[in-house]
C-alpha cells in the first residue's frame, strides 16, 4: 500500500483516541480492522493496495519502528535531533553515524537527512519507559 502523510496521520489519530481501551497501547486486530474502515471513509481515492486492517498493524508496526529510531539518536552521546535539521550530520563519510547506522541502530540510517513527522502523536501513543504508562 502506499500511504500519505495525510492518512498515516488519520491513522495515528485514530489509534490515539482508541488508547483508553487498547489496554497500554496494545492495539490488537480489531482495532486495526476499524481504523482502515475509517481510512477507507475518509479517503475515497486511496493510492495502491487496499489498507486492510493487516497493512494498518503493518503501518503502525513501521511507525513505532521510526520512533524508536529517533529516540535513539535523541539519545545518543554527540548526536542532536530536530524535525528541521533531523541528526544534524552534515557530512555524509562521518564515521560515527556511518557505525551507528551500521552496527548498533540500521533503522535509523533514513533520518540522518529526513524528519520524523509523526514524532509527538508517536510520543503519546507510546508507553512511558519508567512507568510503562502513557504519558
Amino acid at each position: 500500500a502506499i500511504w500519505s502523510k495525510a492518512e498515516e496521520t488519520d491513522l495515528l489519530e485514530f489509534l490515539l483516541k482508541a488508547l483508553p481501551s487498547s489496554g497500554n497501547g496494545g492495539f490488537k486486530m480489531p482495532m486495526f480492522n476499524q481504523a482502515a474502515v475509517h481510512l477507507k471513509e475518509k479517503h475515497l481515492h486511496q493510492k495502491g493496495a487496499e489498507k486492510t486492517g493487516i497493512v494498518c498493524k503493518n503501518k503502525w508496526t513501521a511507525l513505532k519502528k521510526a520512533y524508536h529510531s529517533v529516540i535513539n539518536i535523541k539519545n545518543t552521546l554527540g548526536f542532536t535531533w530536530s524535525d528541521e535539521h533531523r541528526a544534524g550530520i552534515t557530512d555524509r563519510k562521518d564515521d560515527i553515524w556511518a557505525c551507528f547506522t551500521k552496527v548498533v541502530h540500521p533503522h535509523s540510517k533514513p533520518f540522518m537527512m529526513r524528519g520524523f513527522d509523526h514524532f509527538e502523536i508517536m510520543e503519546q501513543l507510546m508507553p512511558s519507559q519508567s512507568k510503562n504508562s502513557h504519558i
